[in-house]
């Protein structure tokens, strides 16, 4: 039961959509669906529920800069995605 949870809790991450988007890049699998799975990582970068939380229950500037700078990470890989495959449907 307890793997049963980790594993969706897992599944909605994501680092572990980076890892699979990356993965196909890698092996040149569906570079359509690997843009859109770029678009999806970049929202979830931008519209991420922890940073807009803590940026409007007034947390702590620390706290903030966190979750701002992870968001902002997570935003840039996305973007990248989107770049390296539409560069790879290109070629």
């Amino acid at each position: 039961m307890l793997k049963k949870v980790i594993g969706k809790l897992g599944s909605l991450c994501a680092y572990t959509h980076i890892v699979k988007v990356i993965t196909g890049l890698l092996h040149n699998e569906g570079l359509s669906e690997q843009t859109k799975a770029g678009r999806n990582i970049a929202l979830l970068g931008f519209f991420c529920p922890f940073f807009w939380y803590a940026l409007l229950t007034g947390e702590s500037k620390e706290i903030v800069l966190m979750h701002a700078i992870h968001s902002s990470i997570v935003f840039l890989i996305g973007i990248m995605i989107i770049f390296v495959s539409i560069r790879k449907q290109k070629e």
